[in-house]
């Protein structure tokens, strides 16, 4: 079809220069919204620069160009090797598939087993891999799961660990073929890791590239335009809007919604609310939408390939005392409150939103980040489920420092009676470790997350965010949520820390719901996957 319109190609400093008759059609194929290329009117042709993505899109238009474009062909499909025996056979048909397509997404549910997958899928390859992934799973689940699974015949590095010693990154770079990183330093060191010869990128986690306009997105997008592979893998993908699947789709096929993102949204969505800032899917474009996503990735649901064991989610009511409870209806009603001589003022609703949730765990911070204490209703009744539960480990969830720092101080304070209770000496390691933003060493909240899984310590008090993707905590079958966030990422990722493969004990999740609050309507929201922030505001204006 498109010989007939006298093509010829130029190629200059890898940049293709492309010249053709007139053809309104072909236009539209090689222009923004098809394979991106630019038009220049004074010398009338269009042309792009030369990426192994590109060149292979191009060759989908034009395969008679074939031979110009040797160096940037990807290779082709390998043999499938015999499948390793711990393989689960959906991701033994994931690896498959990797196998015949350079570059996909796959949505694989929390729990299911993405790491294992990619590092048989790698050795499958068998190319100089990159990983990006969160750092907080680096040596908790990248490095331990190579060693199990792998053993020596990957050869593996953390490059984040190499970052911080002087002139030992570039030497890493030569002696390892599988390197793996977090998103944060990628974006430091995004030219350095583009000359070092990769040929495979896995983006563990690829929500973390939901926002297109984000620093790191643009840098992987880059980077991953000259892989001959490119796989991205998450549970959760677009925990908030599907608009967030744009950036991501882009890494893996640019033609898909095409360059634009504004274009994207505006085909695809429609603006609403005051305003107009709320974006929500055309019905009519929904299947169109859908169809071009299913043409890049596949999902894979927990429920449909583990048999795992039963889950029970129990709430706990907690009644605020007097003195919480008129603190809360005096934020709730006029944004500040007074307390001991000192003032807590919440300037707009995004902020009296986090100071009803500060509240309903019996404190508040004022614009000095100073703590006013006003209660320990919540404390008190975590007390009393820890004293239940006994002696099992328990994961407690917290999302303010200061949330940490009290429930430090109350398991401290129950250290002598546990231990005569319980009939032991006091170990070496203390019987509860933290991970959160005030542990600011990588390293120190690793080898806290190890000694938990080892049972050395029973209670673990973590921030979703610090303990986030990927790590699997099956040692442990309790967790409590000291609060909540508005974020059903966090609220979906938490859960699936213990509920995975491997999991042998029925699940409990304890939620500490403090009664008549904003802590119930979070909770509803996130249990039915609603849209929280709208369902918190609309409480937080007196409607239902």
């Amino acid at each position: 079809m498109y010989q007939a319109l006298n093509p010829s190609i130029e190629i200059h400093n890898k940049v293709l220069y492309l010249k053709f008759d007139f053809d309104k059609d072909l236009v539209a194929v090689v222009g923004k919204q098809g394979l991106g290329m630019d038009w220049s009117r004074a010398r009338r042709l269009w042309y792009a620069r030369c990426t192994k993505i590109f060149v292979d899109k191009f060759l989908e238009v034009f395969p008679h160009f074939k031979p110009e474009f040797k160096e940037y062909v990807s290779t082709l499909p390998l043999p499938y090797l015999i499948s390793s025996k711990y393989l689960m056979e959906h991701q033994r048909l994931a690896v498959l598939k990797a196998l015949k397509v350079p570059r996909y997404c796959f949505f694989h549910d929390i729990g299911t087993g993405k790491t294992v997958l990619q590092i048989d899928l790698i050795k499958q390859k068998r190319v100089k891999t990159l990983v990006v992934c969160p750092l907080s799973i680096i040596e908790t689940v990248w490095m331990e799961d190579i060693d199990k699974f792998a053993g020596p015949v990957l050869n593996a590095v953390n490059l984040w660990k190499m970052r911080q010693k002087k002139n030992q990154l570039d030497q890493a770079l030569q002696i390892y073929n599988l390197c793996i990183i977090n998103f944060e330093s990628f974006k430091v060191e995004a030219e350095r890791l583009a000359k070092a010869g990769f040929q495979m990128l896995l983006v563990d986690e690829s929500a973390k590239l939901k926002n297109a306009r984000s620093q790191t997105t643009k840098r992987i997008k880059e980077f991953a335009e000259n892989m001959d592979y490119v796989y991205e893998l998450s549970g959760c993908p677009a925990p908030n809007s599907e608009m967030e699947y744009f950036s991501q789709a882009q890494i893996i096929d640019p033609t898909l919604f095409g360059s634009s993102f504004y274009a994207f949204r505006n085909k695809y969505f429609y603006s609403h609310g005051y305003g107009n800032f709320r974006w929500s899917m055309k019905e009519e474009m929904r299947e169109e939408f859908m169809e071009k996503l299913k043409s890049i990735s596949e999902v894979v649901r927990k429920e449909d390939v583990l048999d795992l064991p039963e889950r029970t989610y129990n709430i706990r009511k907690v009644y605020l005392n007097t003195v919480e409870r008129k603190a809360y209806e005096e934020m709730k009603r006029h944004l500040v409150i007074e307390f001991g001589g000192r003032e807590v003022i919440a300037a707009n609703a995004g902020v009296k939103l986090m100071k009803l949730r500060e509240g309903t765990s019996g404190f508040y911070l004022d614009d000095d980040g100073n703590v006013v204490q006003v209660g320990t209703s919540k404390l008190d009744e975590l007390k009393e489920l820890l004293e239940e539960i006994g002696d099992h480990q328990v994961i407690i969830w917290i999302h303010f420092h200061h949330e940490g720092d009290m429930v430090q101080k109350m398991l401290d304070s129950r250290l002598p009676a546990y231990f005569q209770i319980h009939g032991k000496h006091k170990p070496s390691q203390p019987l509860w470790g933290r991970v959160d933003g005030t542990i600011k060493n990588q390293n120190v909240k690793d080898e806290i997350v190890r000694q938990f899984k080892e049972g050395n310590i029973q209670y673990l008090i973590a921030h979703p965010l610090s303990l986030g993707h990927g790590v699997t905590l099956t040692n442990c079958s309790i967790t409590v949520d000291f609060s909540l966030s508005h974020s059903y990422e966090q609220f979906n990722q938490k859960a699936g820390r213990i509920y995975r493969k491997g999991q042998k004990n029925k699940c409990s999740y304890f939620f500490l719901i403090a009664d008549c609050s904003v802590d119930e309507v979070i909770y509803q929201a996130l249990k039915h996957k609603g849209k929280v922030v709208d369902a918190v505001f609309r409480y937080i204006r007196g409607g239902k």
